[in-house]
């Protein structure tokens, strides 16, 4: 189960300096691991990648979903992931970034694989 996500800017800071990357076509991930248990979140939708207020929330809104489907096949169970948009929204269908999260995933070792 998750925690509500990550919030603070120097929990961004770390998984950016500390984590590992996978790049998709549309999504990038950072993620590190953590003892203090839970996968926790983060969303990031820049204005120089993705655009104005509007497309950036709804781009966040979108990975925020991704995740949701995604959450109960990712392992480790205590992890910290930032999921950042180089997209911008009606560039891509929602399964094609779908899609594109699980491969990334897949690449890392993070999610399990249902068939």
């Amino acid at each position: 189960m998750s925690q509500c996500g990550l919030k603070k800017t120097s929990q961004f800071r770390q998984v950016y300096r500390e984590g590992r990357r996978e790049a998709g076509e549309r999504i990038t991930i950072l993620y590190i691991t953590r003892n203090d248990g839970g996968i926790v979140p983060g969303f990031v939708a820049s204005k120089k990648n993705v655009g104005k207020a509007y497309q950036r929330n709804r781009a966040k809104r979108q990975m925020r979903e991704i995740f949701k489907r995604l959450e109960g096949r990712i392992v480790p169970e205590d992890i910290w992931i930032v999921f950042i948009a180089t997209f911008r929204p009606g560039e891509a269908t929602f399964r094609e970034l779908l899609e594109d999260v699980e491969r990334s995933l897949a690449r890392a070792g993070l999610i399990l694989n249902c068939g």
